[in-house]
């Protein structure tokens, strides 16, 4: 899940009628909070894609697969729906395993713990020219907050993925997903602070611009030229645009 994914995207309400969506947006995902990057989502009944300069996402959930592209290394892995919940059984089983200390940093974002509360803080804002309501979280190593509108719909296939990426997520994880699942509608702006012991870190995300219109064909495949590798990646993407 990109761990702990695009959680900008990760919130949206279910709209049967809406059309494909591109969103372009800036995220960061560090330590510090700081290295910010600017993507585009393309959001349509079957397939979600996170693209920036160094790297695209396709989640293809007819096929039930993730392909990670890397621009910078002309390569790209291609893992399954069923390879990643393997994945996951996999390290919770490392986990228990693991010497004391180390199972006591990886702890809080592996095992079930205190639920996510969500709240509406009652403030309001502007952004990406739509009107917005921020709801605050906090549970477990989570806090943040998100600010959602109800004035767009989403294509049907981000609320399939959102469904696929939580119940793929370990402990902590899948009480965020259930947790953001409450707020209806789509995400504008959403930041995440996740502690564990001696490290946090902080995901975020901003829409800038939202249209409707179809995705370009070239972002829907692997560039021409690229080597597939092997080795599959790591959990999927929770969509910074949001996953």
């Amino acid at each position: 899940m990109r761990t702990l994914v695009a959680l900008g995207l990760l919130l949206v309400a279910t709209s049967a009628d809406a059309g494909d969506l591109v969103v372009h947006q800036r995220s960061t995902t560090s330590l510090s909070g700081s290295g910010s990057r600017d993507e585009t989502v393309y959001l349509t009944r079957d397939v979600v894609v996170t693209d920036s300069t160094a790297a695209r996402t396709i989640v293809d959930l007819e096929r039930r697969t993730i392909t990670s592209v890397d621009k910078p290394r002309r390569a790209y892995a291609v893992v399954t729906f069923d390879e990643i919940a393997a994945q996951m059984d996999a390290l919770r089983k490392q986990a228990a395993q693991m010497p004391p200390e180390v199972r006591r940093q990886m702890g809080p974002l592996l095992d079930d713990g205190p639920p996510v509360t969500v709240k509406a803080t009652g403030k309001r804002a502007t952004i990406a020219g739509y009107p917005a309501v921020e709801y605050a979280l906090e549970g477990g190593p989570y806090v943040g907050s998100v600010w959602a509108t109800d004035a767009i719909p989403t294509p049907p296939a981000f609320q399939k993925w959102k469904a696929i990426d939580r119940n793929s997520a370990p402990g902590a994880g899948r009480q965020l997903g259930e947790a953001m699942e409450k707020i209806r509608g789509f995400p504008l702006r959403t930041r995440i602070e996740t502690h564990t012991p001696g490290q946090t870190v902080v995901l975020s995300n901003e829409v800038i611009d939202v249209k409707e219109a179809a995705p370009p064909a070239e972002v829907l495949s692997v560039p021409k030229g690229y080597v597939r590798e092997q080795t599959p990646p790591g959990p999927p993407p929770p969509m910074d645009s949001g996953r």
